[in-house]
């Protein structure tokens, strides 16, 4: 009996100090302590020159990162860190305590964010801004924050566990993207010829995927707590099961590149680049 007490004893205080604190958890990898009052900031930034068809990692942890095309020929990184602590001081130690790990060469450049073990009420976060080059290749990841992708040409890789991946005008060879809370949702705007590879994939949300009516595609569509559709102008013809709302088996223009759609808990939709969102 006594344990017992002192186990009840015990949650009402931890359930008291976390009111009190009021933690919340934002969107987009952003976050709020709502007792940690101090604040610091900086830009973190860099140009790396690299060869034609490199690759580009980024591994964050908090934040959301956002890549767009360059306008020369070389990547550019541009970070807003933000950390947050109990005060301004205690902030800038948790700030200058991130360590920023680089790997550079010629064919491939490696970022990656290694927060140091935060104590206390403190956290951190981290909006990047990616420019690439026309044709070097991307692999971009987060925990907590979305990704978002617009005009690329070289092969996208993209993968967060809280938050969206989504792109635009994307016109890649490969395209990989995953989340596990939050939709995947991707426009191609560049016809599909046969040797390209699309795999999307989420576990609670929906996943979209355009294409241009022309392209020629083998395509997966697979929704389990969900149904998966089809917008009006782009004819894709049933191999499978023609009467099943959860699946999708087709060719679009007779077959070709290799498209997998999926998600557990939400619907999966295709449709024509530039097109409606319409029918089943």
């Amino acid at each position: 009996m006594r344990t017992k007490f002192a186990l009840l004893g015990l949650i009402l205080v931890v359930g008291i100090s976390l009111a009190a604190c009021d933690i919340k958890a934002g969107t987009e990898g952003g976050f709020s302590l709502g007792i940690a009052t101090g604040q610091s900031a900086d830009t973190w930034t860099r140009t790396y020159t690299v060869a034609p068809g490199a690759r580009l990692e980024l591994i964050n942890v908090n934040g959301r990162i956002d890549a767009e095309p360059a306008t020369g020929a070389a990547i550019e990184v541009s970070a807003k860190r933000t950390a947050k602590a109990s005060t301004d001081e205690a902030a800038k130690e948790v700030l200058a305590s991130i360590e920023m790990r680089e790997e550079v060469g010629d064919n491939r450049v490696r970022v990656e964010v290694r927060p140091p073990r935060l104590s206390g009420l403190s956290g951190h976060e981290f909006k990047w801004t990616i420019r690439v080059p026309k044709g070097v290749h991307v692999d971009l990841r987060t925990i907590n924050g979305g990704v978002h992708v617009t005009g690329l040409t070289g092969e996208v890789r993209a993968k967060t566990t809280n938050g969206g991946v989504t792109g635009k005008g994307i016109a890649a060879s490969i395209i990989d993207a995953s989340a596990v809370n939050g939709g995947v949702d991707f426009e191609v705007n560049q016809p599909l010829i046969g040797n390209e590879q699309i795999e999307l994939q989420t576990v609670n949300g929906g996943a979209s995927l355009a294409l241009t009516a022309d392209s020629k595609a083998s395509i997966t569509g697979r929704a389990v707590n969900g149904g998966v559709r089809v917008g009006d102008g782009l004819d894709i013809k049933r191999t499978g099961e023609e009467d099943s709302r959860r699946r999708l088996d087709g060719t679009l223009n007779g077959g070709g590149a290799k498209v997998n759609v999926h998600t557990v808990n939400g619907g999966v939709r295709f449709e024509k680049t530039g097109g409606s969102k319409g029918t089943t």
